[in-house]
């Protein structure tokens, strides 16, 4: 086999995923929509969303899944909208390499409103996944789960994805200042279902979370 020059060796490799998939940097704005007019029914005083919890990772990890049971971490925070011990949880995978970094945000009070934090991505944890509570309520979380920020081999500029109420199957509670109620066993983690985020036969998200790479 002939070998290439060496310019034209080196737009070859450039142009696999290998280099362009090369680690990244983003900004993550949380835009958290949920209001009075968006969700009308019940819309609670001291409206607030917790700061985002979010990490990148590969296919082995997972901060929630639909249909999976929550970790501890995940019920704090969707219960509380306390960090701890879903950071720690996250931490644990960066120690067996399941997942890349942990990143964090701060809250929304009184939403609408926005929220940035930044993170760093590698090939080998190309997805994001992220939580934020929607408090008050019993169990209930914006979310998005297994993002993927690498297409074709190359990091995508700009990725808006929409985040709609989970409920993570924790708490029995069906209002936004429900009693605490433990759910015996626990449910699987699912898409809210409730009217206060169903309108009209239609499902609402309660933010967005829009990526852009620096």
């Amino acid at each position: 086999m002939k070998a290439l020059p060496f310019a034209t060796a080196l737009l070859v490799l450039a142009a696999t995923p290998a280099f362009a998939g090369s680690p990244a940097h983003y900004k993550v704005t949380f835009d958290g929509t949920w209001s009075a007019e968006t969700h009308p029914l019940e819309y609670p005083a001291g409206a607030h969303f917790s700061g985002l919890v979010g990490a990148t990772h590969n296919g082995d990890f997972a901060i929630f899944k639909e249909g999976g049971i929550a970790t501890a971490g995940l019920e704090r925070l969707a219960e509380m909208g306390a960090h701890k011990p879903l950071d720690d949880e996250i931490r644990a995978a960066i120690e067996t390499g399941k997942a890349g970094v942990l990143f964090e945000g701060q809250p929304i009070f009184g939403p609408p409103g926005q929220a940035d934090s930044a993170f760093d991505i590698d090939e080998q944890h190309p997805m994001v996944s992220l939580v934020a509570m929607i408090a008050p309520s019993p169990d209930w979380f914006a979310g998005a789960a297994n993002v993927s920020l690498l297409d074709n081999g190359a990091w995508v500029a700009r990725k808006t994805v929409p985040l709609y109420a989970w409920d993570a199957g924790t708490d029995d509670g069906i209002t936004y200042r429900a009693p605490d109620a433990d759910s015996q066993p626990r449910g699987p983690v699912i898409l809210n279902k409730s009217l206060h985020f169903n309108v009209n036969g239609e499902r609402r998200a309660v933010a967005t979370v829009t990526f852009t790479k620096q």
